[in-house]
């Protein structure tokens, strides 16, 4: 006789072998977390030049769905041909209107990268190099501007000199017992050295190599994946469920991308005014400093102090004024990103107040560092996009309001009513609360007398 297991036999079953996987996996994570990022580690550099073309590809998305939106389905609407997607008769002018669009769009990235390598990079490598072969001209204009400045406040130059020499001898002790220890000694390990740095190169060119056809499949086959990501969420996961998920992977996608494109235009324009700036005040190394202001702009709230002070650091060498000038003239700028050309651009892509996102970048810029500093607001954007949907739903369920404005200056809730934060309600509210309080407190049982018991 065959012993069939009830369907409660098997849904316990399944949760204990879940429940049990899980408290295995937190185990590890804990106890034993750097062998887990460490494999994650190799995983990733396994896949590093896939991941590059996934990230390709969905920078480039937009530019190729504008591509295919603005330029080529009017052309192909004037020679009466039906492009959309639910044109079966014309699928294979939609197939080559693709390949058109994936066509442009790769050679306008090329173009970009070429100008970058091409015009922006010499100059910047110019300018590294003359500050460097300039640096002990510098650093003497800047000891003859401070001891001017000490010549005249000698308790001042007191303590600077007692700090110097403080900082002097902890990195005289860090050099002798850290670095030279680590420094080559023979020819076997220079060329050992050497070697790692040549395939460490080799890595990288083929990982680009390997991204940029990446990417090509992916724009090409975009749709494709999303379509069979629906087909297997309404395969594995009931209506509702599978409904709520691809709906959260569509606010994912509309988060990222409006966030990371916005991001990225936001900080060529600033870069580009920065440099029509410094190039009206004369500012010197006008690339090099305009390209720092740009990239840095990427990172939110904290981007742009940090262009600033790195800018200002390289031009207080030269001229403490035009240090000045630049600072004053990159906080003008910034107000003028964060207040009129960000807004403009961006949107509301996150929802995220000033806290919230101080709050993201130092998280996950402690976790991930620069990445995280890049992709931490949209991240937490989605989370917390998340929390508030769940919040939403066990108010609705709780028959109360979600309006975030009605609990403002709320009191207390009491039979659906909505008591505002008034003093005769605090009062009535308080009175209540002390006098159940003290009827638990002093609640006598009555003893059952001899008639009871009777």
């Amino acid at each position: 006789m065959k012993m069939k297991p009830e369907k409660n036999q098997v849904t316990w079953a399944v949760t204990a072998f879940f429940l049990c996987v899980a408290l295995m996996l937190a185990y590890y994570v804990i106890f034993d977390g750097k062998t887990i990022v460490d494999a994650l580690s190799k995983l990733v550099d396994s896949l590093s030049g896939i991941i590059i073309g996934v990230v390709f590809a969905y920078i480039l998305i937009p530019l190729m769905e504008g591509i295919e939106k603005k330029i080529l389905t009017p052309i192909y609407k004037k020679k009466g041909i039906d492009v959309s997607i639910s044109a079966e008769a014309d699928q294979k002018k939609r197939k080559q209107m693709r390949k058109i669009s994936i066509t442009l769009t790769m050679l306008f990235a090329i173009v970009v990268i070429y100008s970058l390598f091409s015009i922006i990079l010499p100059q910047l490598i110019s300018s590294i190099r003359e500050i460097v072969n300039s640096l002990p001209v510098y650093i003497k204009q800047l000891d003859d501007y401070s001891n001017l400045f000490l010549a005249n406040n000698p308790d001042l130059q007191q303590i600077i000199d007692s700090q110097l020499d403080s900082y002097y001898e902890t990195l005289s002790v860090y050099v002798t017992k850290k670095l030279l220890p680590l420094l080559p000694s023979n020819a076997n390990t220079i060329f050992k050295v050497a070697s790692k740095s040549v395939v460490s190169i080799i890595q990288v060119l083929f990982d680009f190599i390997v991204g940029f056809i990446v990417a090509i499949y992916v724009l090409d086959s975009k749709e494709r994946f999303t379509t069979k990501g629906k087909k297997i969420a309404y395969a594995v996961f009931k209506e509702d469920w599978a409904n709520e998920i691809i709906s959260g992977f569509r606010f994912v996608n509309y988060t990222f991308e409006g966030f990371i494109g916005g991001k990225l235009l936001d900080s060529l324009i600033i870069g580009v005014i920065c440099y029509i700036g410094c190039k009206i005040m004369d500012i010197p190394y006008p690339v090099l400093i305009s390209v720092i202001v740009g990239v840095t702009n990427i990172i939110p709230f904290f981007g742009p102090y940090i262009g600033g002070c790195v800018g200002g650091l390289i031009l207080v060498l030269i001229n403490p004024i035009k240090a000045l000038a630049f600072i004053i003239f990159v906080i003008i700028l910034q107000q003028f990103d964060g207040n009129i050309l960000g807004p403009t651009i961006l949107g509301n892509s996150t929802g995220l107040s000033s806290f919230w996102v101080i709050f993201s970048i130092t998280l996950f810029g402690g976790l991930w560092g620069i990445v995280g500093w890049l992709v931490g607001v949209p991240i937490f954007a989605v989370f917390y996009a998340l929390v508030s949907r769940a919040v939403n739903v066990l108010l609705i369920k709780k028959g109360l309001s979600t309006n975030t404005e009605k609990y403002m200056d709320l009191a207390y809730i009491e039979s659906g009513e909505y008591k505002l934060l008034t003093d005769e309600a605090n009062t009535k509210h308080n009175a209540r609360k002390t006098t159940s309080m003290f009827k638990k407190l002093f609640k006598k049982k009555s003893v059952p007398t001899q008639n009871d018991k009777k």
